[in-house]
């Protein structure tokens, strides 16, 4: 475990014990992030980050115990070099929501989701971009103000089988501060000024890879990693719609490219296992970063 590692694990575990509860559900959003003018190790590089985000999740209740949980995710991250670039621009990922959640009690439950999608700049669609995903978790409310819950996710990344152990927590402080998080996965703090506006400090630690279809690239990938802290402000703009905004700076940004069968052993959280890769790409610096998201949500 390297140094880097070590001081994102150490700044993840930290914020946990930083002092709303979620009183609601979210059913659909769309989101932009901007990170404008990131230099790179090789200073003739310079580029503009975007990313671009979806979600839709419809549960459906099938008694009073048992609900499914159906929907879509899709997301384009582009990569805007200022001089001439050789990797793609554009990286998509489209994928599905599968659950299933059971309440054995009031206090008592348990979630399971598969997650299938496709990561790959598209142009050359096959296979190779298919990953496989699920999240399983245990959820004990202790009373009305906390609850807490114990679960994994597992990803099929390209890089190779990616762990992450959660331990999540709903807890409301008092009727205007709350934490909220499935470590160490996000968290964030939140404090109410009233019923239409919010504002705290979060994170969230972004994983994924993306598959580099065609010819040129032989089915190489590229990985997206960053450890994610903001501010951010959650508006009530109209009835059921919110507008949110943050500003925030990556830790331990890379966007690594490797060859199809160039993998490590297997990931968990941050600690690599048999990484012994060799990266085809210059490496990129931290950065500035704002993102506003609409979102439609109701009560629960």
């Amino acid at each position: 475990m390297n140094k880097k590692s070590i001081l994102l694990t150490a700044f993840l575990f930290g914020l946990f014990f930083m002092a709303t509860a979620q009183q609601k559900f979210t059913v659909g959003s769309l989101g932009y992030m901007i990170s404008p003018s990131n230099s790179y190790t090789n200073p003739e590089l310079k580029s503009n980050i975007g990313y671009f985000t979806g979600v839709l999740t419809v549960p459906i209740e099938l008694n009073e115990k048992t609900a499914i949980l159906t929907g879509l995710r899709g997301n384009m991250w582009t990569v805007k070099y200022d001089s001439e670039q050789l990797w793609p621009e554009n990286y998509y990922s489209i994928g599905l929501t599968l659950g299933l959640n059971h309440k054995f009690s009031d206090k008592n439950s348990l979630l399971l989701v598969l997650l299938p999608k496709l990561n790959s700049d598209f142009k050359d669609l096959n296979s190779n971009a298919f990953q496989l995903g699920f999240i399983s978790t245990y959820s004990h409310r202790v009373n009305d103000d906390f609850l807490w819950k114990a679960g994994l996710y597992y990803n099929s990344e390209f890089f190779g089988p990616f762990f992450v152990p959660i331990f999540g927590l709903d807890w409301r402080l008092n009727e205007k501060v709350s934490i909220i998080g499935d470590l160490p996965i996000y968290a964030k703090v939140n404090y109410g000024f009233n019923e239409n506006i919010s504002a705290g400090l979060g994170y969230i630690a972004l994983v994924s890879s993306f598959r580099l279809s065609g010819d040129d690239f032989q089915d190489a990938y590229t990985s997206r990693f960053a450890i994610e802290p903001y501010l951010y402000t959650d508006i009530k703009v109209a009835k059921n719609i919110y507008l949110n905004g943050k500003v925030g700076y990556t830790m331990g940004r890379s966007y690594p490219v490797y060859g199809k069968d160039d993998k490590l052993d297997w990931q968990l959280m941050f600690m690599k296992f048999g990484d012994d890769r060799e990266q085809l790409n210059s490496e990129i610096d931290d950065g500035l970063f704002i993102e506003f998201t609409l979102s439609y949500k109701v009560d629960i």
